[in-house]
């Protein structure tokens, strides 16, 4: 029976990616610590995996440049050659490019050229450890000599023809006999050596790990979420129903339908859990990052990652890495004094790169910090006036000050570079963060480092809200953008030449938002003092949102207003409610710039058409 090997490529792929990181993380270690025996092992394993997965879909250029790799590392693990820092950069280099030959496969980009002339590097270093080891014998004599289990590694090592990136199909194929008769003699060298390590263990911890995980593709568990979604609306809307019989009616149906409303929530809790992946995944690949980054500023810099099994919601960690990306490159350019500047400054001559994550309440902080030179609040300040960013009249306080490198075009670096300098990035970190729901706050001291403080929820698929009315409508704040509610006394709403409308807040002077007027709502309630005012908050700057009613904290299942319907601004998704009715959800940044804007919906397409046409696209 012919077997279609192509479904299982995806399972290769992943796996592969997971090998790649492992070898890349334990190079990254192998420098600090080239006496660590179990990285060597562990990336030669990974090496070793790639390889053999390879051969058996087929993948031949992938084989063969993974096989260069591994004969090297078995070389540096069994001792014959030292792991000095040349030899790792070469070995960093070979993943970059097997991590290319990955995507080439995955038809997701071309053969990287670097292939040929990286396997020919491979080679010269096999060459040293076969030079200082016994003289190479003549082409004859390897010709002669059957290569055996048992056959010396110099005899192996002579027969490894030399590549080149013109060597084509046939100089590879050679490249992998030769390489896998040596990868066999070394196999067993090294198992001999290592007193015949325990085969039978190793095999019984892969069959374990097997039969203790599955690979399930994002799709069925995006379907599975979805419908448990669903579930959980309906559990809701039984419950309205119920609700309004007399309780007496049927006293077995209400203690049946708590029980069932708790094991919908137990569901829902662990189906989302099979969502939920460590942010170390994202976390390990900046190591690399900031070495590259630093040795090309000529930078010394120590990398610190804490809370890294902190979990996240694969949706939202996919997303996160490009504002990670950014903020770790930043810290390492704009934050980082040179080494001669700290030793001057008398700090360290390495400076510190930390990332870190952890809980706090229902939410996810995750924190970008460096002990360099700070933010020179007066420069930025300059640099957003003479940028036409903000007038010279403004008064604005310190966090409002450290906020304006979120604006698009600022920058402060006197030269344009590979690395930053041309003003994008930083406003590209806050929206994206503000996609998934969540806020990004700066906390900096000069001369002692800055720390970028990024707050996310769990996931997005789930939002804990408060609903408020306004007029016959209802929406929904997200939670995490919420600080307080009150109802204002008549004299507290002022207006403000040049502001508009203010609310006293403790003295301070919060904008005023009348939600029926941005929505295009007809108005229930004008006078504030006959309402209530919810304050969120927006990049350190306070907003006072004027409704009706609060109706309570919820926990609610989003739906994507705009696959669903079309985008609306200032609304990021929609949720039905237990009574049937849809909410929506506000986008509190979306809000806040169509405020800035002045712009509001024209009061002849009033919300309740935008609810109409969402019932009926979500229904």
């Amino acid at each position: 029976m012919q077997i279609d090997l192509s479904e299982f490529h995806s399972v290769f792929f992943d796996e592969a990616a997971e090998h790649l990181a492992t070898m890349e993380e334990g190079l990254l270690g192998l420098e600090s610590t080239p006496d660590n025996r179990d990285l060597l092992n562990s990336i030669f394993r990974c090496a070793h995996s790639i390889k053999g997965n390879s051969s058996m879909f087929g993948f031949n250029d992938i084989s063969s440049f993974t096989h260069g790799m591994e004969s090297l590392l078995d070389r540096l693990r069994d001792g014959t050659l030292l792991p000095t820092s040349e030899r790792v950069e070469l070995l960093l280099r070979a993943t970059d490019t097997l991590g290319g030959l990955l995507r080439a496969a995955r038809g997701e980009g071309t053969t990287p050229e670097s292939m040929g002339s990286l396997l020919q590097e491979l080679q010269l270093a096999l060459d040293d450890s076969a030079s200082a080891t016994s003289p190479a014998p003549t082409d004859a004599a390897v010709e002669e000599l059957p290569v055996t289990d048992e056959a010396p590694a110099a005899v192996a090592e002579s027969a490894l023809p030399s590549a080149s990136a013109e060597a084509g199909d046939a100089s590879l194929a050679a490249v992998t006999a030769s390489l896998d008769r040596e990868t066999k003699c070394s196999e067993t060298r090294s198992s001999e050596s290592k007193g015949r390590d325990s085969k039978g263990g190793t095999e019984s911890r892969a069959l374990h790990t097997e039969a203790s995980s599955i690979r399930v593709s994002v799709e069925k568990v995006d379907e599975l979420i979805n419908l448990v979604g669903e579930l959980a609306i309906a559990q809701a809307m039984v419950n309205q129903a119920l609700s309004e019989l007399p309780a007496d009616t049927a006293p077995l149906l209400y203690e049946a339908m708590v029980s069932m409303e708790r094991s919908t929530r137990d569901l829902q809790e662990r189906v989302m859990a099979v969502r939920m992946i460590p942010v170390g995944t994202v976390f390990r690949r900046f190591p690399r990052l900031i070495r590259d980054v630093a040795a090309s500023l000529g930078k010394r810099v120590n990398v610190e990652i804490i809370g890294e099994e902190t979990e996240l919601d694969k949706q939202v960690i996919e997303r996160l890495s490009d504002p990670l990306t950014h903020l770790v490159r930043n810290a390492v350019d704009h934050g980082l004094e040179s080494p001669e500047e700290r030793e001057r400054l008398g700090k360290p001559a390495e400076g510190c790169v930390r990332l870190s994550a952890f809980h706090e309440g229902g939410n996810v902080i995750i924190d970008v910090e460096e002990d360099g030179r700070g933010l020179d609040l007066e420069k930025i300040r300059r640099k957003a006036i003479s940028l036409g960013l903000i007038s010279g009249q403004e008064n604005l306080n310190d966090e409002q000050i450290r906020s304006l490198i979120f604006l698009p075009g600022f920058s402060t670096a006197a030269a344009v570079s590979d690395i930053s300098g041309r003003g994008v990035g930083m406003d590209v970190v806050k929206r994206n963060i503000e996609a998934l729901n969540g806020s990004v706050s700066i906390e900096s001291e000069l001369g002692r480092g800055t720390r970028f403080r990024i707050k996310l929820p769990l996931t997005m698929a789930i939002l804990d809200g408060l609903s408020v009315s306004v007029h016959e409508e209802i929406y929904i704040l997200p939670l995490l953008a919420v600080v307080e509610s009150f109802r204002p006394q008549p004299g507290d709403v002022r207006t403000v030449l040049g502001t508009g409308e203010v609310v006293v807040v403790r003295g301070e002077n919060v904008p005023l938002v009348r939600l029926y007027a941005v929505f295009g709502v007809p108005p229930q309630i004008t006078d504030p003092s006959l309402g209530l005012i919810v304050i969120v908050e927006h990049q350190g700057q306070k907003y006072g949102l004027l409704v009706d009613e609060l109706l309570g904290q919820l926990q609610v299942v989003m739906k994507s207003l705009e696959a669903n319907y079309r985008k609306v601004d200032g609304i990021s998704g929609a949720t039905i409610l237990g009574d049937g009715r849809v909410a929506l959800i506000v986008d509190i940044p979306g809000l806040i710039r169509l405020v800035e804007r002045t712009v509001v919906i024209p009061p002849s397409r009033h919300s309740e058409d935008v609810f109409f046409d969402a019932c009926a696209a979500l229904v």
